[in-house]
């Protein structure tokens, strides 16, 4: 965004972090086209659009979100905003909503490409928050059921450190599926952990049917879909085809997440968790992806941004 706007003769542009930083923004100035990003700490932008109304504050509203269930959309434009562009979009497409406003947009020719100083990181999480926001789209559409998206937490981790916040995983209450996936030379593990009353409910809806108690089939089907929904829009931003082994529930005695033979390797990972909005049903997941994968990763996103 940032790039696009700064080409533009006679726009004055104003960030925020957060929501709350955004209200603040708008007391303070003048602001004729907001563009405002659901998933953000502290204030969202649900949030923050029902104080815009509430205080009747007069700007224009486009919300750019990963999120793109079709009731994410419904609810922004209910709540005021003008217009709802899913991520990733084409500068096109935001040059022609600009157009509408009035303002006058560079030619693609005259665009500046992004630092080459972007740390890897930083594009991998967008990447991994567009992934989310798909993902989060295809489990809605089977569900039927608005789910809250989260922001995705990417970061790289050693073993000692990774150790514990898998036994923390580990240690909650809930239950424990492990499957494994790997796709274009990165090797991962993928750790979920369902929690709440609803899970049955939650497959039954998705269409899920238990056969045999003693297996956890839908346990087993409801972690596979939000690890293959995930990797499946990974996978159109990356170009990697991912393929993924069977789910397994985790029992006490088995080893999980085991990072003592690569005590001096670094990992990345992705986290974040599910929340069904009218179902007491909550899911969470933790992708792991060893040394040799990080590097993968690292030059695929140097090739993005």
């Amino acid at each position: 965004m940032t790039r696009y706007l700064n080409n533009m003769d006679n726009v004055v542009l104003h960030y925020a972090l957060n929501g709350k930083e955004g209200l603040e923004c708008l007391r303070q100035h003048p602001i004729d086209v907001l563009f405002l990003d659901l998933t953000m700490p502290v204030m969202d932008g649900y949030t923050l659009l029902e104080k815009i109304a509430t205080h009747q504050i007069d700007t224009r509203v486009v919300v750019l979100s990963a999120d793109v269930q079709k009731e994410a959309s419904n609810r922004c434009r209910d709540l005021g905003a003008s217009h709802f562009i899913g991520k990733p979009f084409e500068p096109e497409e935001l040059f022609e909503l600009l157009q509408t406003f009035g303002i006058n947009s560079p030619k693609c020719s005259d665009l500046r490409l992004p630092s080459a100083e972007t740390n890897y990181l930083e594009v991998f999480r967008e990447v991994a928050n567009v992934a989310l926001g798909r993902g989060a789209a295809i489990i809605s559409d089977h569900l039927g059921e608005f789910i809250r998206m989260p922001l995705p937490v990417v970061t790289t981790t050693d073993a000692s450190t990774l150790a514990v916040s898998l036994s923390e995983i580990r240690d909650n209450n809930g239950l424990a599926i492990s499957q494994r996936f790997v796709g274009g030379g990165i090797y991962g593990e993928a750790l979920v952990r369902l929690h709440g009353k609803d899970i049955a409910l939650f497959g039954e809806r998705l269409g899920f049917s238990q056969v045999d108690e003693q297996k956890n089939e839908i346990v087993t089907d409801i972690a596979n879909l939000m690890v293959s929904s995930f990797l499946v829009a990974l996978t159109e931003h990356m170009n990697i085809p991912f393929s993924v082994r069977q789910p397994i529930v985790v029992e006490e005695y088995m080893g999980w997440g085991d990072t003592t033979t690569q005590a001096n390797h670094t990992f990345s990972s992705v986290g974040y968790a599910y929340r069904a909005e009218s179902l007491d049903f909550e899911c969470d997941v933790l992708f792991l992806m060893d040394n040799s994968s990080t590097t993968v990763i690292k030059k695929i996103m140097e090739t993005l941004h």
